[in-house]
């Protein structure tokens, strides 16, 4: 059972705090002298059934420094006072826990981690301080985060964070699935539908199967076959196309196919007039999707990944260093970018050498609109007898998005009618709606 499972990953986290105790009490006395230097810390506890936390101390091994530096980093988020209870207990043993004793959930750095692992061994010190550096597996695989190596606080003051990637692994065994914010302006996007619903030609259709198999194969002949040296990482598409053709939701679908997340980053939460604020937001995003098997979708993306300027003042020197940093952060992503734009020529050429598949969503044809208008409508739904959509394909030139438009109008305008039925007048309103968008008229 799920509550059972959730009930025994409590139970080893639990196991492991009061193994960390016991390493922090024996630490204490060691360095007031009440034991000897040469006493040995205790072992890591071993599980019995099955957790989370189990599965992925097994899956990567960890010894028993790694885990004390796992269990420090989780502490904020599962039980922000222990280390002060701890300190309470060992230090005035007298006292009532939070007896004129301030709590402030003590924040474990790197320094307390060492201090745990090593004492006042200076030559220990340094050994253990390797699984804080950028080569070791617990920051590679993305389990800890660290403040800039350059940053003004010193590294052994540096707090020790969790991803919450691994958070929420560790906890409830769920994928981390970020919502959205300043700090991360990119929100998911799903749909119910299938492929079967996804009417393109057959030349795109199969570019979009391209994306496909790179996903189901993409890791295999990167690391099997070795190619993963000559290859660079990940994989990056141009949606190209006049706006409804259905670029948005190809991505969304290819998300549902092969089981990936997609998150369509919203542009005006990432495009600042400051300088350096633009590149700051978009790496804020590629460090998050980092390692992670998800898409992201830069919808308009001209915004982003504009031509670059001649130069001209210094706006324009800043505008395209911006160009060349995105350039940068595209390339060096492992996953999976879709650009959409509505015209291939607004995208900067460095950009486009960099491509693996440009993909061309053009108007639906004469057959492709008749599909679209014939699984457009809801089962409840009936057509007046004088609707032929036939002829509506065949005379009205619109994209798929805009026939969704029309369908959409006049289903509404049957509903406050209280009917089932769609009107022809209706149609041929919605229609006109559509064309003075784009300012034509029927």
């Amino acid at each position: 059972m799920v509550t059972e499972r959730y009930k025994q990953n409590a139970q080893h986290i639990q196991e492991d705090l009061l193994w960390l105790e016991k390493i922090i009490t024996l630490r204490f006395e060691i360095h007031h002298g009440k034991k000897s230097e040469n006493t040995t810390l205790p072992s890591a506890p071993k599980f019995k059934g099955e957790s989370f936390y189990k599965e992925i101390t097994s899956k990567f091994k960890f010894t028993a420094a790694e885990r004390v530096v796992l269990l420090l980093a989780l502490i904020p988020h599962i039980k922000p006072y222990f280390l002060d209870d701890v300190w309470i207990r060992i230090s005035a043993p007298g006292k009532i826990e939070g007896d004129k004793l301030q709590k402030v959930g003590t924040m474990p750095s790197v320094d307390l981690a060492l201090f745990l692992l090593a004492g006042d061994d200076l030559e220990k010190r340094f050994y253990y301080r390797k699984i804080f550096d950028q080569e070791s597996f617990m920051r590679t695989a993305g389990i800890l985060i660290m403040e800039n190596e350059s940053a003004d606080t010193p590294f052994l003051q540096q707090p020790i964070r969790i991803t919450p990637d691994y958070l929420h692994l560790l906890t409830d065994g769920k994928d981390y699935k970020p919502d959205f914010s300043i700090s991360f302006p990119a929100k998911r996007i799903t749909t119910n539908r299938s492929m079967e619903d996804l009417i393109l030609n057959s030349r795109t259709l199969e570019q979009v199967k391209e994306i496909k198999s790179w996903i189901t194969h993409g890791k295999t002949l990167l690391d099997d076959w070795g190619l993963g040296d000559k290859l660079a990482p990940g994989y990056k598409i141009l949606f190209y196309g006049p706006p409804g053709t259905g670029k948005t939701f190809t991505a969304a679908l290819i998300g549902r196919d092969t089981g990936l997340d997609v998150y369509r980053v919203d542009l005006s939460m990432v495009v600042s007039k400051y300088i350096g604020e633009t590149e700051k937001n978009l790496s804020k995003i590629f460090d998050i999707a980092n390692n992670r098997d998800w898409i992201l979708f830069f919808d308009e993306a001209d915004a982003l990944f504009g031509k670059r300027t001649e130069l001209r003042d210094a706006h324009d020197r800043y505008a395209n260093q911006e160009v060349s940093f995105l350039l940068q952060k595209v390339e060096e992503h492992n996953g999976v970018v879709i650009l959409s734009s509505n015209l291939r020529a607004n995208i900067d050429e460095a950009f486009m050498r960099r491509f693996q598949n440009t993909i061309y969503f053009p108007m639906p044809s004469v057959e492709e609109r008749l599909r679209i208008w014939q699984q457009g409508f809801s089962v409840k739904s009936k057509l007046d007898k004088s609707i032929s959509l036939e002829h509506f394909s065949d005379k009205y030139e619109l994209s798929g998005g805009a026939i969704m438009n029309v369908i959409r109008y006049a289903s509404l305008k049957a509903l406050e009618q209280q009917k089932y039925t769609i009107q022809l007048k209706d149609m041929v309103n919605g229609i006109a709606r559509e064309f003075s968008k784009e300012g034509r008229t029927i």
